[in-house]
């Protein structure tokens, strides 16, 4: 069972969970065509490229790594999960304007989408307490 360190923010938590889920997303997606090969993937229109589908699964699995020591309240976690989900992000901007079907097109929409919310989520700083009047 992983222990959650207590002084994990809010968001951090949030942002630890939104990364899990589309490095998961992203592991599914690009491992389903992976056992096709590389020229079958070419072939069909409705797959990205695969070197995309090995990029995505390294991502994703790096993804799901930054999302554990974010838990665990390390500093590095949310290093690589912002490095990722940048990485990710920019590629995904390829997807988004060159993709061949509304699937893909969509899937890279959520991938951008989703890769700002994650890095807001790690670079967002809590809100000052209110000062009181005393």
């Amino acid at each position: 069972m992983v222990m959650v360190a207590t002084s994990v923010r809010r968001s951090a938590l949030a942002a630890a969970g939104v990364n899990a889920v589309l490095s998961v997303i992203g592991l599914v997606v690009s491992i389903a065509p992976l056992p096709e090969g590389a020229d079958a993937v070419a072939q069909s229109n409705d797959q990205p490229p695969f070197t995309a589908l090995v990029f995505g699964v390294i991502l994703g699995v790096l993804g799901l790594v930054g999302s554990f020591g974010i838990l665990r309240g390390e500093r590095w976690g949310s290093i690589l999960t912002i490095a990722v989900r940048g990485i990710d992000g920019v590629l995904s901007v390829l997807g988004v304007l060159f993709a061949e079907s509304a699937s893909l097109r969509a899937l890279a929409i959520l991938s951008v989408v989703g890769a700002a919310v994650v890095i807001y989520l790690l670079l967002r700083r809590d809100a000052a307490p209110a000062a009181t009047a005393g």
